[in-house]
């Protein structure tokens, strides 16, 4: 058994191991910086976490044991970074991962929450039946409490055996994040339900743990419209932060109120988890890891390959900071420099110095974003296509008849009659109308087109065309890029009489990335970023 009974904290400044994973950041392993490695601050060196070629998408740190839990999409790896891993966990995906007091790791899957014992031993808990339950996205641990985020709603639980749903007063819809701290009385439960807050107190009760002032937040308006994907707690000065795609939604300290930050992010960036420390703030996004001293920004990218990678998990604990980036884990070979401090190898770049190239012009990894945004070739549009097909076999036909019908009946009786010498002539005549009108609405489903559409075909054909048109998009955009620096570099070295050929040919080759991003790029080399 991983669980021991609850144990209510009763300070509130009480830190859980999970939830310190978001709260200290620093650097790791002690190595000194080399001064001409990277101007952009820190290098980054790569974990060997067994993980080649399996994109990971969950941290969990130890710092008690010194233990790094990996999960992927083959399932999760656990190990001591330098030391080796070994293979806990033999099916994927693995969303999310923490570690429990004991030692033991929580793991949620599509299939379920896993509990893996100190041995490897993996037992698969549901915290409630049906797939929807099952289908565990996030799943948080404070002290020996656990709730795991669901496709079904949000579920607790003080021995990862025993659930219960949070709150009767939260929907039965899927979540997408959940989140836990330290109450004067109990615990404070956070979940992102449906795209919308909510929040509820716990407490332990005769019958386990009861629930009392469930509350759905409403956050400022202008917010992103798919709701929050992470809450943090005591973060940068904040009482509660919940991370947006494009910004943030802030509670300060005694306060009801939500106010909204929406710093600048990189073109294209879409939020996903924020971490911060001592001295700066991390979040990770699709685009690459950004870093600041403050939510409102700046806003400015690590150095790479963090710095550009798709950030899928993110972890900082005690003086650990890891990252996964595509199929590594990366972290940094180096001290973090405080905020404005100068070290012996440098200082963490100032505001600008992230993003230009020695030309002074923005990196082609982001005029490559513009551009796709620009012409509409984006990763998302397929995969916008491709859960629309998806959902297409849900959708019935819809008929609608309307039919009217008419009756006419004429009679014609014709009679003769003699009265007093003369011969009448008697015609009855008889007309019958009628109408009618009928209305029929038909639902039919095509239930084979829930496990297979055919139009996926289409869209398969669609994206292949789409990858082609965007490698030649971006063959041109490079080679006018390119050929400007080279242009550029050329200028700064010749003599006069061949200086106004080479401006004029710099100001051709600036014109036409111009015309691929819609006048960004001439914006960007005036003030960027």
């Amino acid at each position: 058994m991983l669980f021991q009974e609850p144990v209510w904290p009763s300070d509130p400044r009480f830190l859980p191991i999970s939830r310190q994973a978001a709260v200290w950041v620093a650097a790791a392993c002690g190595l000194a910086l080399v001064a001409a490695a990277d101007a952009r601050g820190l290098v980054w060196r790569r974990v060997d976490a067994g993980a080649h070629g399996e994109a990971v998408g969950a941290l969990s740190f130890d710092v008690a044991t010194g233990r790094l839990a990996v999960g992927g999409t083959r399932g999760l790896r656990l190990g001591e970074p330098g030391a080796g891993f070994r293979r806990v966990l033999h099916r994927g995906p693995v969303r999310d991962v923490a570690f429990v007091p004991s030692g033991g790791l929580l793991a949620a899957t599509p299939r379920g929450v896993f509990e893996i014992d100190g041995a490897g031993r993996a037992v698969l808990r549901a915290p409630a039946p049906g797939a929807a339950a099952r289908d565990a996205h996030r799943v948080y641990v404070l002290e020996s409490i656990v709730a795991v985020a669901t496709r079904a709603g949000v579920f607790v639980s003080s021995d990862a055996v025993r659930w219960r749903r949070v709150s009767r007063r939260w929907p039965v819809e899927p979540a997408r994040t959940v989140a836990l701290r330290a109450a004067a009385e109990g615990i404070e439960c956070w979940g992102v339900i449906g795209g919308h807050l909510w929040s509820a107190n716990l407490r332990s009760g005769p019958n386990g743990l009861v629930d009392e002032r469930a509350e759905r937040h409403t956050l400022p308006v202008g917010s992103d419209a798919h709701g929050p994907v992470d809450v943090v707690f005591d973060v940068a000065g904040a009482d509660v932060v919940t991370v947006l795609p494009a910004g943030f939604a802030v509670r300060d300290p005694g306060s009801r109120r939500w106010r909204e930050v929406r710093p600048a992010l990189p073109p294209g960036a879409s939020a996903q988890r924020l971490v911060a420390g001592d001295e700066w703030l991390w979040l990770a996004t699709d685009r690459g890891l950004l870093v600041a001293d403050a939510l409102e920004g700046p806003w400015r990218r690590a150095a790479p390959p963090v710095g550009t990678d798709a950030i899928g998990a993110i972890v900082s604990q005690g003086s650990r900071l890891y990252v996964a980036a595509g199929d590594g884990v990366l972290t940094p070979a180096g001290v973090l420099p405080a905020a404005g401090v100068l070290t012996p190898a440098g200082v963490l770049p100032a505001a600008g110095a992230l993003f230009r190239t020695p030309e002074g012009d923005p990196p082609i990894e982001h005029i490559h974003r513009v551009v796709l945004a620009a012409v509409d070739l984006e990763s998302r549009r397929i995969a916008d296509l491709r859960h629309g097909v998806r959902r297409r076999g849900w959708l019935p036909l819809v008929s609608l008849r309307l039919s009217r019908g008419e009756d006419k009946d004429d009679g014609i009786d014709r009679d003769e009659a003699f009265l007093y010498g003369e011969t009448r002539l008697l015609v009855d005549r008889e007309r019958k109308r009628s109408r009618g009108f009928e209305t029929s609405l038909t639902f039919a489903w095509d239930l084979g087109d829930i496990a297979y559409h055919p139009e996926e075909i289409d869209v398969s054909r669609e994206a292949r065309e789409v990858v082609k048109l965007r490698d030649d998009v971006l063959d041109e955009v490079n080679q006018l890029y390119f050929e400007r620096r080279r242009v550029l570099a050329e200028l700064s070295v010749a003599p006069p009489g061949e200086r106004l050929h080479l401006q004029l040919r710099a100001a051709e080759l600036a014109a036409g990335i111009d015309a691929w991003t819609g006048g960004w790029f001439s914006r960007a080399r005036a003030g960027y970023p």
